[in-house]
């Protein structure tokens, strides 16, 4: 049974690394997916071999992106943690989150900065101008994509649970 639990570990392990994440944080989601129940940072530390502030400083970052849920029990102090197991979920959270903390404030922010770039007189502005537009075109495409995505994955969802 340990064989195929590190195997599995490794398998969800790969995955994680193909999202982008680093070593560590793909290797804490790893335990977490394979771990019955919520672990603490204390199990977490032991159980992947880091340190407890480096499990801690990327369990913030995997909790503040949402690919992680972090509760308390009562009567405790201590943090559990545990992972979205179903996913589709964890893909259309993951989705979500780059969505809000990448293309939402680029959407925002750009078209005040192409105004200054029009407005400006430099010899350089035409050509930021033109990388600036270019790249607001890009995130206004991907705000798209990430909606239909987030869509058909759920639709996808809702017929997988129908069968």
């Amino acid at each position: 049974m340990e064989t195929a639990k590190k195997e599995f570990q490794n398998l969800v392990y790969q995955s994680m690394k193909s999202y982008g994440l680093d070593e560590l944080s793909s290797k804490l989601l790893a335990v977490l997916y394979s771990a019955p129940d919520p672990l603490t940072l204390d199990d977490l530390s032991k159980m992947s071999g880091y340190s407890f502030s480096a499990v801690s400083a990327s369990m913030k970052l995997l909790s503040g992106v949402k690919l992680v849920e972090k509760t308390k029990r009562s009567g405790s102090k201590k943090l559990y943690f545990s992972v979205q197991r179903d996913m589709l979920t964890l893909s259309i959270n993951a989705i979500k989150s780059k969505n809000e903390h990448m293309v939402v404030p680029a959407i925002q922010n750009l078209p005040a900065m192409i105004e200054r770039c029009r407005n400006s007189d430099a010899e350089e502005s035409e050509e930021m101008l033109n990388i600036i537009e270019d790249y607001y075109q890009q995130m206004v495409a991907l705000e798209l994509i990430f909606k239909k995505l987030i869509e058909y994955t759920e639709n996808i969802r809702t017929e997988v649970n129908k069968r």
